[in-house]
């Protein structure tokens, strides 16, 4: 990836060209009458390699390559996806809900209390993933070690956490999760495509930024318990994601619990994990392999500008 980055710019121009000719090339197999799947089927990893480089350079260049794009190419590609990703998640679920498995997240890490968060986790004989930012990672690197260590899940939330910033094009979210990644793997020698995008995926990540993400194999999780501990800054949390958690169980899905690395959450996290730990729940972290739980677009995304 970095030797790609490190490229002649001169390569630039025979880049555009070549993802203009492949996207004219199914532009036109749709109008002759072939089949856009198929078509897409065979160009796909040669726009992919395209993209993938093109990414790297000035916004305009990577604007000019998402705006070559076949429209019904990303509709037909994420509507597969989609697809597939419910089905594997319907028995990714199945089997979570026999073993009674929770999985607990945090945003925003790592920060000044990640030890004591990852202490008191492991009083409680209890893992987790943590969803970090590229700053923070370059702020706290011994956490992020004792995370992998530890047995814990790394992830990537982007560099920004500012809104315009990651969605501002739709190659920003790409890149900045990139850029994550490869801090998660400088620090840790891990390599990890699990992301959570600030503030969740609903409504700003546009199709296109999800169709640019998951060709790149970035796995795009959201969450189904929001403990609200970010609103409510206190203990009032706890009881808002028990109740949460409780009816989920009785609608058989299992949670995905969204918390936050914060001085607040991390003050009353003891009280949270002794109700899990009572229900007899088993705390697994989210990997590269799942099928994620994803907010839907379904026609409602929309671009921040």
């Amino acid at each position: 990836m970095r030797e790609r980055k490190r490229k002649r710019l001169n390569t630039k121009g025979k880049i555009v060209v070549s993802i203009i000719g492949i996207s004219m090339i199914v532009l036109l197999s749709g109008i002759l009458g072939n089949n856009v799947k198929e078509a897409a089927k065979e160009n796909k990893t040669k726009i992919q390699e395209s993209l993938e480089t093109l990414s790297f350079y000035s916004e305009p260049m990577a604007a000019l390559a998402d705006s070559t794009l076949s429209q019904s190419i990303i509709e037909k590609n994420l509507e597969e996806h989609e697809l597939a990703r419910l089905e594997a998640f319907a028995k990714q679920n199945e089997q979570d809900q026999r073993e009674n498995v929770i999985y607990l997240t945090f945003d925003d890490g790592p920060s000044q209390v990640s030890h004591q968060l990852l202490d008191i986790l492991d009083d409680y004989d209890m893992k987790a993933t943590h969803f970090m930012i590229g700053p923070n990672i370059q702020k706290y690197p011994e956490a992020v070690k004792k995370m992998n260590e530890d047995g814990h899940g790394l992830a990537l939330h982007g560099m920004t956490h500012n809104v315009k910033k990651i969605y501002g094009s739709s190659s920003a979210p790409l890149k900045e999760m990139t850029k994550t990644m490869e801090l998660v793997e400088d620090v840790t020698g891990v390599s990890t495509q699990v992301v959570r995008l600030p503030y969740g995926s609903f409504p700003y990540l546009t199709e296109e930024m999800r169709y640019v993400l998951t060709q790149h194999d970035f796995t795009v999780w959201d969450w189904n318990v929001d403990t609200l501990d970010w609103e409510f800054q206190n203990q009032r949390y706890v009881q808002h994601s028990i109740q949460e958690i409780q009816k989920l169980k009785q609608k058989g899905e299992t949670p995905i619990v969204l918390l936050h690395d914060k001085p607040q959450t991390v003050k009353h996290l003891p009280k949270l994990l002794s109700y899990i730990k009572k229900q007899g729940y088993k705390t697994k972290v989210l990997t590269n392999e799942m099928a994620p739980i994803t907010f839907p677009c379904n026609g409602r995304c929309v671009s921040i500008k």
